[in-house]
């Protein structure tokens, strides 16, 4: 078996059987303790077979069927391990509590996120008090502080919180093909949060006794960092960008800044990563090189440098690209004391392994498959590249070789990961190739320019200021190259590849790959034509979908609806934000329709009642809608094989008729009475179909008599903020 798959890589041979049983997880809905008695059945059939080869084959030999056996026990384990983690709750789970007043007590697990007025916590639950009863749990909790504009947040990584609320279940995706929060909660083992209207919700007790090693020495740590960087560093975005380099602090980035990293492809300069924790060993390995100079000492600087990068893994919240780079740079620094041969994919697919091993719905991350793609595009595509242009004598062809191999770090990564960012934010940003040269050179500087700034700090502050005032330069001109790639035309290209199109990418470079380092021209051609043929017979066989007659567009508590006819869109109540309207071209697109052409106001005033144009200047003649107001907060939409009845308030659609209509009504509060009222009024007008969007602040009480009127009325449906209506 080694012979034929990977016989250099045994920790890639394994993560691929390991990523094979985790996405099969996912795939296949089977019983997690399906999974294990699979895996259980294959241990035992591996034992068997292991037991039989030693007899028969030579000593280190292993048959065929042994090692297939072995890989797929492998595979059925981390599939076990990944269902588990996905399908299983704990008992008592906090979802037992949804809508209830309770109090939870536990511990704050990570490094709290404030941004937009807002704290937002994951909270190790190990209490729940309810009705002078308290119910021990283990569980997690999404934690949002609402926070006073003058007031910081005050809570710590490792802080017992106590918190008072109403469970509730963390929100899905508001609309099609858009973030799902609860999808993405429910991967870290999180299934509720709980909002507070302020930090008055939230009591900080003292922490409990015992030893902690985040009170000790991460947090201690993150301070003095944070100190330094307040103190010793010139304020203005620079800052931020400084905070968000060595902190991980994206939060701390004004958000004009951090669009124009987004726009040029070198947003992965804010993130901390393996470029950071490279540069921090290579410090931290430079300063105690000195004591290599013993067998004692090559071992105790081992440890220093994989206590530091641990260390520092834990003060910038340990994300996943942190904790790979952070595993990935101890198995090299281990591997080197201890002389053994390295395969650079091999240590990729070992930190990978780990990380999976602690926890296999990590595979799902973005941030773990982007850096993985970053870094094995760089493995494998770097060596090849750099050395068409091989360096020589001469200043001119050293410089020339220093600035390819800068280029071809660049491109090779971007090779890796723009398919990833393409499929999940939808851009590709041709500027960041070249980019990324200045960017990540100036950024270096900076960075490395910070650590002297950290270091004086604490007994040298005009020193530090010193050093800070340099990282702040650096920092400034890397700015200025983002700023400028950022005005440049096609910066950033919009697309939206699906999930075979992001295979098929990934397909073509590994062959592409292969071909190119065994210099079979003709094999790498067929790799491209097979490739770019699989794209497009895709996009030519894959069928059309009918689009829907109208389609709702949710942002929170407001609601956008377009209507379809005729290959014309018609938008009714338009977003209030340029991002929302953004929003709503895309949801267009993602259903079929067309781009909407005008936009007509539900509570707009009797001299609005023409349709206004969407986004333009000019009045756009309609050849699908007719548009009616016969009276105010109401709305008539006809066109050729529909109509459409808009209405605002029970007692306004009491004077309507429908006629056959589709009927769509905003409604503030509902009870019994109003049940009987809409009750009359369906029968006697008898509507096609009937969408009730409650209002916003509607309680939680009328919201439930509402769900249960819509039950008993298979023509009634009500709006979810988590769920778009679409009728055909």
């Amino acid at each position: 078996m080694k012979r034929y798959f990977l016989p250099a890589h045994p920790a890639l041979r394994l993560l691929a059987y390991a990523v094979f049983g985790i996405a099969l997880a996912f795939a296949l809905p089977v019983s997690p303790f399906a999974w294990l008695g699979v895996a259980t059945f294959l241990c035992v059939v591996t034992g068997l077979l292991l037991f039989v080869n030693r007899k028969r084959l030579p000593s280190g030999k292993v048959s065929v069927l042994c090692a297939a056996s072995y890989l797929l026990m492998v595979a059925a384990a981390f599939a076990f391990h990944a269902s588990a983690a996905f399908r299983l709750a704990p008992s008592p789970s906090l979802l037992s509590w949804i809508g209830r007043e309770v109090i939870l007590s536990g511990i704050v697990d990570g490094r709290p996120v404030v941004s937009n007025g807002k704290a937002r916590m994951r909270v190790r639950v190990c209490e729940v008090f309810e009705d002078g009863r308290t119910t021990p749990v283990s569980d997690w909790a999404k934690v949002v502080v609402r926070m006073p504009g003058d007031e910081e947040t005050r809570f710590q990584e490792g802080d017992f919180v106590r918190v008072k609320g109403r469970p509730a279940l963390i929100p899905g995706a508001s609309n099609r093909d858009e973030y799902d929060a609860r999808f993405r909660e429910r991967l870290k083992g999180t299934h509720v949060q709980i909002f507070c209207a302020g930090p008055w919700q939230v009591l900080r007790e003292s922490a409990k006794q015992g030893f902690s090693p985040i009170r000790a020495f991460v947090n201690p740590a993150r301070n003095y960092l944070t100190s330094a960087i307040d103190l010793r560093f010139p304020g203005g975005a620079e800052r931020g960008f400084i905070k968000g380099m060595m902190l991980g602090e994206r939060e701390m980035v004004e958000e004009e800044v951090y669009d124009a990293f987004r726009l040029t492809g070198t947003a992965h300069v804010l993130v901390v990563s393996g470029f950071h924790v490279a540069l921090l060993a290579s410090a931290v390995s430079l300063a105690v090189q000195r004591l290599r100079v013993r067998p004692t000492g090559r071992w105790v600087s081992l440890v220093i440098v994989v206590a530091v990068i641990a260390l520092y893994s834990f003060v910038t919240g340990n994300a996943p690209s942190t904790r790979r780079a952070a595993i990935m740079a101890s198995v090299i620094f281990v591997g080197r004391e201890i002389g053994q041969k390295r395969y650079p994919l091999n240590l990729l697919a070992t930190a990978d392994l780990l990380i999976l091993l602690i926890d296999p719905l990590e595979l799902f991350n973005p941030g773990f498959q982007m850096t993985n793609g970053a870094v094995a595009g760089i493995m494998t595509i770097y060596p090849w590249l750099s050395g068409l242009v091989p360096d020589g004598k001469g200043a001119w062809r050293h410089l020339g070789h220093l600035l390819w191999s800068a280029f071809s770090v660049s491109l090779s990564a971007m090779i890796g990961i723009s398919p990833v960012i393409a499929f999940y934010f939808g851009t590709f940003s041709p500027s960041g190739i070249i980019a990324n040269v200045p960017v990540v050179f100036f950024s270096s500087l900076a960075m490395y320019a910070s650590f002297p700034m950290v270091l004086f700090h604490g007994f040298a502050g005009g020193v530090a200021e010193l050093f800070g005032l340099s990282s702040w330069l650096f920092a400034r001109i890397a700015l200025w190259w983002v700023e400028l790639f950022g005005r440049l035309p096609f910066a950033s290209v919009e697309v939206h590849p699906d999930l075979f199109r992001v295979a098929a990418m990934y397909l073509m470079i590994a062959f592409g790959l292969h071909a190119l380092f065994n210099r079979a021209r003709g094999r790498l051609a067929i790799a491209v034509l097979v490739g770019l043929n699989l794209l497009l017979w895709h996009d030519a066989l894959r069928p059309v979908p009918e689009p829907p007659k109208m389609v709702t567009v949710n942002f929170g508590r407001d609601v956008a609806v377009l209507f379809s006819s005729g290959g014309e869109t018609l938008l009714v109540n338009a977003a209030r934000q340029p991002m929302d309207r953004e929003r709503i071209r895309r949801q267009a697109e993602l259903w079929g329709l067309a781009v909407p052409t005008a936009v007509a106001g539900l509570l707009s005033s009797a001299s609005d009642e023409q349709l206004q144009p969407f986004g333009a200047g000019f009045m756009p003649e309609s050849r699908q809608f007719a548009v009616r107001r016969p009276a105010e907060r109401v709305l008539k939409i006809d066109a050729k094989a529909r109509s459409w009845l808009l209405v605002s308030g029970l007692k306004q659609l009491e004077t309507q008729r429908a006629d056959g209509a589709d009927v769509v009504l905003w409604i503030g509060r509902f009870s019994e009475r109003d049940w009987r009222r809409l009750d009359v009024w369906i029968a006697s007008a008898r509507p096609r179909r009937m969408l009730i969007v409650p209002g916003s602040s509607m309680p939680f009480v009328q919201r439930g008599l509402l769900a249960r009127f819509a039950s008993q009325h298979p023509s009634v449906e009500v709006r979810s903020r988590s769920e778009q209506t679409a009728w055909y």
